[in-house]
């Protein structure tokens, strides 16, 4: 056995190369304009009844690209369209009472945020000021009526499990970057999808395909009443494509593929992308054709990618703090800091700094989150004990500020949420080893065959009280092996369990670690998210039938199908 040391290495790379302050924040025009606004509406908004406390504001301007191809052709093609948005979140009532509280997750307490769709600042910006003057009068007015609705639930709620203040002060800060933005040959990037789109030709299993590019990239300007005053680039450039079908008896199958780069340079090559293409369609014809599997609980063996999405669902939603001290959370993991709750093979660590790994660029990668609190490293668990929560600006008992996982879109109030998930392996086995050991235990337990999946795309995990807390995730891709080795692809199955149990049978990893890229939508919205982890070998897991649809695929197959594919 050997210790894990990739992970740690790039741990201290971090924001080494992005945290710089390479410009002046106060010489920033939208910067100099929202300052000036909140200063002037401060004094006014304060003295009212109920009064507010705390204003921030969020601009964000960027330049917007996407292609999009399917059968040769492109059904979308649109560059360089300028995005303007602000965002407006004020606090009314005082930080121990406000209008964001949430007693339970089905609270009629509106966690949208007053958005406005900006002029361009030009000349003196008076346009673009009276629009935050606008923006912000319709804003608080709103905060005014929700805190209403907040006092009228607490009169008739419980007693709170944890009566901690709405919101924690975030520390006052000032940041300024500058970058300049990587530019793409889009006629290039789409012959090639249009490559790509080709291969779907003459596969009469492939019901559906879109192959496409986007781009958006921007900055995103950050002030509040206390004095906090940021400027960071916003980037997120993926390429990706998608082929699907459908079974017999009705059930849907799809394989998958995404890249998320920062530069040309990192884009796959043509070879590859068309390899990779190539591999999925293979692996969709195996799915269309492949045996329903019947439900059944055996040894698990969840590759690299499959296990970052098992962390990232199960246990991540989990460790989200504002969420502890909601009536209606499970709260499966609150009472425990300091015990075990996982494996002792294994850290988690939370870590938005975590800009690339092993080369590959990290989506949940941020410098300050959506509260304007710097980003950090968290170790959530650290050899299977419990050690803290993601934390927004709403504290929690023991947790009372924040460390940096604010986080949410344009359109909802942000929350705790995760960013770069990494789990660490404290002890790894090359993975040829791992495999080996995965047969070893379908035997032992006298098992017709273990479970070995290779991508999961998610499903849903229930954190309520009145529901049981358990998970259900789905597999896109998984296979049956043997004891002697063999596999087979298997489908219509879904993983099923509860954390506690589930993460607590982890029987070795592997040292493979891999990456899965994504998004996470929760109450404040979708926001970019990554996972690290090793394959890892599950005792046992349990799998049982998934619901399929009851439409069957098309009598005709579709008549891009009929013409002759392009050869492997």
């Amino acid at each position: 056995m050997k210790k894990t040391i990739v992970i740690s290495l790039f741990l201290l790379f971090g924001l080494s190369a992005f945290a710089q302050n390479n410009c002046k924040i106060a010489d920033e025009l939208p910067i100099k304009l929202m300052s000036a606004e909140i200063k002037r509406g401060f004094k006014t908004f304060k003295k009212q009844n109920p009064p507010l406390y705390y204003l921030s504001y969020q601009y964000y301007t960027s330049d917007f690209s996407r292609i999009s191809v399917a059968e040769e052709a492109a059904s979308s093609d649109r560059r360089g369209l300028q995005r303007t948005q602000l965002t407006v979140l004020p606090r009314v009532g005082s930080p121990a009472l406000d209008n964001t509280r949430r007693l339970t997750a089905m609270s009629s307490v509106d966690d949208r945020l007053t958005r406005e769709k900006m002029p361009a600042i030009s000349g003196d910006g008076k346009a673009f000021s009276t629009a935050l003057w606008r923006a912000t009068d319709a804003a608080v007015k709103k905060a005014q009526e929700d805190l209403d609705g907040v006092k009228a639930e607490k009169l008739t709620a419980p007693k709170r499990f944890d009566d901690s203040p709405d919101f924690a002060y975030p520390p006052v800060e000032h940041f300024c970057r500058t970058t300049e933005f990587a530019t793409f040959d889009y006629d290039k990037i789409k012959a090639m999808l249009v490559k790509a789109s080709a291969l779907t030709k003459g596969k009469k299993f492939i019901l559906d395909s879109d192959f496409s590019f986007e781009r958006e990239v921007g900055y995103r300007y950050f002030v509040d009443s206390r004095g906090t005053q940021l400027k960071t680039p916003q980037q997120e450039v993926r390429l990706s494509y998608i082929v699907s079908g459908k079974t017999e008896n009705g059930q849907e199958v799809s394989r998958y593929e995404g890249y998320d780069v920062l530069r040309p340079e990192e884009l796959p090559s043509e070879e590859k992308l068309l390899a990779d293409v190539r591999k999925s369609i293979d692996e969709l014809e195996q799915l269309v054709n492949a045996p329903e599997g019947e439900p059944l609980e055996a040894p698990t063996l969840l590759k690299g990618r499959a296990m970052a999405v098992f962390v990232h669902e199960v246990l991540g939603h989990r460790m989200e703090g504002h969420r502890q001290k909601m009536e209606d959370f499970g709260r499966t993991f609150t009472d425990k800091i300091g015990q075990q709750v996982v494996s002792p093979i294994l850290t988690i660590v939370d870590d938005a700094t975590l800009a690339y790994f092993n080369g590959e660029p990290m989506r949940g990668f941020y410098e300050y989150d959506e509260e304007g609190v710097k980003a950090r490293p968290v170790t959530l668990v650290e050899k299977g004990v419990l050690k803290n929560f993601l934390m927004s600006s709403s504290p929690i008992k023991n947790f009372p500020a924040s460390n940096g996982h604010g986080r949410g879109d344009s359109y909802n109030r942000p929350v705790a949420r995760m960013a770069v998930t990494r789990v660490i392996a404290e002890e790894t086995v090359p993975y040829e080893e791992l495999e080996q050991k995965f047969l070893q235990e379908i035997k032992r337990q006298n098992k017709p065959y273990g479970f070995m999946i290779e991508d999961l795309s998610g499903g849903f995990t229930m954190t309520e009280t009145y529901l049981p807390q358990s998970f259900k995730l789905e597999p896109t891709l998984m296979y049956r092996v043997y004891p002697d080795g063999r596999k087979e692809v298997v489908r219509g199955l879904d993983m099923v369990g509860t954390p506690q149990v589930s993460f607590n049978k982890v029987l070795g990893a592997a040292n493979d670690y891999k990456v899965f890229n994504g998004s996470c939508g929760a109450e404040s919205g979708w926001v970019p998210v990554s996972g690290i982890a090793p394959s890892v070998l599950l005792e046992s897991m349990e799998m049982e039938k998934k619901s399929k649809s009851t439409e069957k695929p098309p009598l005709l197959p579709p008549p891009y199908s009929l013409n002759k594919g392009v050869s492997k």
